[in-house]
């Protein structure tokens, strides 16, 4: 089994945007090694791209409980989102959700991703995160 740490600012915000779900919607977290391009969430050489979306869970993936709602995790992923933090922050600059994972090596400077954004709240096409930057 994977562990994530869903801190309370995030599990809140999770509580709001889900209010309006399907009953079997969960939140899917899901991350993608970075490349040498600029990814959405401006990742470069070695870094993490994480992505959250609204999904209903598929016979493969892993499910982690949370406060009344389930994280899913794709197979692929297990590998980099095992040990990651989720938490939501508003400041002056951004809003959104944000995640990291301290067990995951440090990315050189080029790599170095700002987490990502907000979860859309609606699921007709699967909800969706978009990233800070």
């Amino acid at each position: 089994m994977i562990h994530v740490e869903v801190r309370p600012p995030a599990i809140d915000q999770v509580h709001r945007l889900i209010a309006g779900q399907k009953p079997d919607v969960a939140v899917r977290l899901y991350a993608q090694p970075g490349s040498s391009g600029g990814g959405c969430c401006g990742g470069g050489s070695g870094a993490v791209q994480f992505g959250l979306a609204f999904a209903k869970a598929r016979p493969d993936d892993e499910v982690v409980r949370v406060d009344g709602f389930s994280i899913i995790v794709d197979p692929g992923s297990v590998k980099l989102v095992d040990g990651a933090v989720v938490d939501y922050v508003e400041t002056l600059s951004e809003s959104g959700f944000q995640v990291t994972n301290p067990t995951l090596p440090e990315p050189d400077d080029a790599g170095k991703s700002s987490g990502c954004g907000s979860c859309g709240s609606s699921s007709s096409n699967g909800g969706g995160c978009s990233c800070c930057g």
